[in-house]
C-alpha cells in the first residue's frame, strides 16, 4: 500500500471511527500524518490515548500483527468504553497496525448488567487470562501473545529461584508459594511499570526491560539480586532466598524474542553454578 492509498484510507476510516491512527508496536509508537501525506510520529506512546502510562495488558495490535491478521476488543478509559479493531497493514514495504477506536454510545449493549458491570467484567476475564494467580506477574499465555513479537532496544533477564525444591521439601509448598509472591513483588518493585515480569514456568521468571539503557542493564539485574537476598517470607523467618539471573540485551531489530531468550537461558546456566548471580552474555 502506498503513502497516498493510506492517507485516502484514514480519511474515510475517520468518517466511521472516533480515532484512526497507525502504531509501531515494537516500539508502542503512533503516528499521524501531515497535509502532505507524510508519517509523523507523535511525542506520546500509543497506549496514552487510554491514559495509561503503561503497555496495555491485552495488546491486541501486539498479537494481530504477530499473525498478520485483524482483530477486536473492548478498551475502557474512565468508565467509558471503546470498540477497537486493530488490522495488519504495510505502507511502501514498512509493517504498522491500524487501529481504529470507536466509543460505545449503545446502552443495548449492556443489557442487564449496566456499565459498571460490563467493564468490570470484561476487565477481569483480561486479567484472568494473562495474569498468574498466585504471583500477580504477567503468565505464559501473555508471553506467548504479547511479548514474542518485540523488537528494539530491549533488556531480557531470566530469573531462577536458587534452591527452590529444598524449599517445598524442607517447609512445604505453602512456604514455597509465599517465596515466589515475595520474590515478583519485589522484582516489581525494583522495575518501571512499563516493564513486564512474566511467570515462565514453576520457579522461573522473565523480566522484560524496554528501552533501558545498556550500560545499566546488569546494574539493575544486580539491584534486584541484592534486594532478592534480603527478602524475609512471612511465618518463615528461617527461609533465605536468592535467584540466579541470566541476562541479554538486545540492540538488534531483526534479532527475535525467541533467540533472545535463548541467549539469556545460557547466561543463566553460568549464573547457576555459582548460585546468587548475575551473569549477562553480549
Amino acid at each position: 500500500m502506498t503513502k497516498e492509498e493510506i492517507v485516502r484510507m484514514v480519511g474515510e476510516l475517520k468518517r466511521v471511527f472516533d480515532i484512526v491512527r497507525l502504531v509501531d508496536v515494537n516500539v508502542n509508537s503512533q503516528f499521524s500524518f501531515d497535509d502532505e501525506g507524510n508519517l509523523l510520529e507523535e511525542p506520546y506512546l500509543c497506549y496514552a490515548v487510554w491514559k495509561k502510562d503503561q503497555r496495555c495488558e491485552n495488546c491486541i495490535s501486539a498479537k494481530a500483527f504477530s499473525r498478520r491478521n485483524q482483530m477486536t476488543k473492548f478498551e475502557f478509559v474512565d468508565n467509558e468504553v471503546y470498540y477497537v479493531v486493530s488490522k495488519y497493514v504495510e505502507v511502501e514495504g514498512v509493517p504498522y497496525m491500524m487501529e481504529m477506536v470507536s466509543k460505545v454510545t449503545d446502552e443495548t449493549l449492556f443489557g442487564a448488567y449496566g456499565k459498571n458491570d460490563f467493564v468490570e467484567t470484561i476487565s477481569a476475564y483480561s486479567r484472568k487470562i494473562y495474569v498468574d494467580s498466585l504471583t500477580g506477574a504477567y503468565n505464559r499465555h501473555y508471553y506467548e501473545e504479547q511479548i514474542l513479537g518485540l523488537r528494539g532496544n530491549v533488556g531480557f533477564a531470566m530469573i531462577d529461584v536458587d534452591n527452590f525444591k529444598g524449599i517445598n521439601d524442607t517447609w512445604g509448598h505453602h512456604a514455597g508459594d509465599l517465596a515466589l509472591k515475595a520474590i515478583a513483588d519485589t522484582v516489581r518493585g525494583c522495575v518501571r511499570n512499563t516493564d513486564m515480569l512474566v511467570r515462565y514456568g514453576g520457579d522461573e521468571f522473565v523480566l522484560v526491560l524496554q528501552d533501558i539503557p545498556k550500560d545499566i542493564f546488569k546494574e539493575k539485574l544486580e539491584r534486584i539480586r541484592e534486594a532478592i537476598s534480603d527478602i524475609s517470607v512471612e511465618d518463615y523467618p528461617g527461609i533465605h532466598l536468592s535467584v540466579s539471573i541470566g541476562g541479554k540485551y538486545n540492540t538488534n531489530p531483526k534479532r527475535s524474542v525467541e533467540d533472545i531468550v535463548k541467549l539469556a537461558d545460557r547466561s543463566l546456566y553460568e549464573a547457576k553454578i555459582q548460585k546468587n548471580h548475575v551473569c549477562c552474555c553480549d
